[in-house]
């Protein structure tokens, strides 16, 4: 007589429950990976925008005060990350770089194709994308910069939301210099560098599009700078009431549920909420508006 071994198979309806109970637990447990996955590369954008603004703060205090400055129209252009290079540990590519010639010079091909870790921000969809295009008849191939220095305000506010008399540069200069006694703001209350992250794809509200923003400003060997602007809630019409997370054509842009992370003048990194005022990212993106802003404002 056969003996039995003691173990009972699974039945048709126990297999269905067991795998409906495992597909309910992987439906609660995968929110809260994510969560913490979200939350661990927040973290991680904010630590490179602190690095960044240790290397601005060194950068100054080698050179008079003197803010790191990106050449937009000015020969030879160039961007002002390459002035931080060997404050972020990369004293070898600094050596390499020529100062002499425009980023894209044919010369400069292998070392701008290099990507710095230290920006880009690892929350952002597809690490490995690059920038491709051409600037005086020249190709490139480039990684992208999600972290743009803030210039100051656009144009295109003025005289829409802005009269002419506005001071709407911001503390990061563009084609001369500028020092941190010139943020008459105060350091605590002036962006320097903010997400503009997902480039070279335009995102407006969450979700890509088709369209690619200009490609000479979104890597780190090109000047690299914002004019911040806001948009409408769906990214789609500027001027507009939303100053964070509608679209990151020239405005403060990230892949963080709730907002973008900010560098301010003193080397604090903020977290900008998405609902903060547009008002007070204007006023953040400028140096000398005279606004009095609290904590609690962003």
């Amino acid at each position: 007589m056969p003996r039995s071994n003691g173990r009972k198979a699974f039945s048709p309806i126990e297999l269905a429950v067991l795998i409906a109970v495992l597909a309910v637990l992987i439906g609660l447990l995968l929110p809260a990976v994510q969560e913490v996955r979200g939350a661990g590369s927040r973290v991680s954008c904010a630590d490179n925008l602190r690095q960044i603004g240790r290397a601005i703060h060194d950068y100054a205090d080698a050179n008079d005060g003197q803010l790191p400055y990106g050449h937009r129209n000015k020969s030879p252009l160039s961007g002002w990350a390459t002035l931080l290079l060997p404050y972020i540990g990369q004293e070898k590519m600094v050596k390499q770089y020529r100062f002499d010639l425009d980023w894209y010079d044919p010369a400069q091909r292998k070392l701008i194709s290099q990507p710095l870790k230290v920006m880009q921000c690892p929350a952002v969809p597809d690490p490995d994308r690059t920038i491709t295009g051409t600037a005086a008849g020249v190709p490139y191939t480039v990684p992208p910069a999600d972290y743009a220095a803030v210039s100051g305000i656009t144009v295109d506010v003025v005289p829409a939301v802005f009269p002419p008399s506005y001071p709407r540069f911001g503390a990061m200069p563009v084609d001369e210099t500028r020092r941190f006694i010139d943020i008459l703001d105060g350091a605590s209350n002036t962006l320097l560098v903010a997400e503009g992250a997902g480039r070279p794809q335009v995102w407006l509200d969450g979700k890509a599009t088709a369209n690619v923003p200009p490609n000479d400003k979104s890597t780190w060997s090109a000047w690299n700078g914002n004019f911040i602007r806001g948009y409408s809630r769906d990214g789609k019409v500027m001027p507009g009431p939303c100053g964070v997370n509608c679209s990151n054509d020239n405005a403060i842009y990230g892949f963080h549920p709730g907002g973008a992370n900010g560098l301010l003048g003193d080397g604090s990194v903020r977290f900008l909420r998405q609902s903060t005022d547009v008002y007070v990212i204007y006023a953040l993106a400028t140096r000398a508006g005279g606004e009095v802003l609290a904590d609690d404002d962003f």
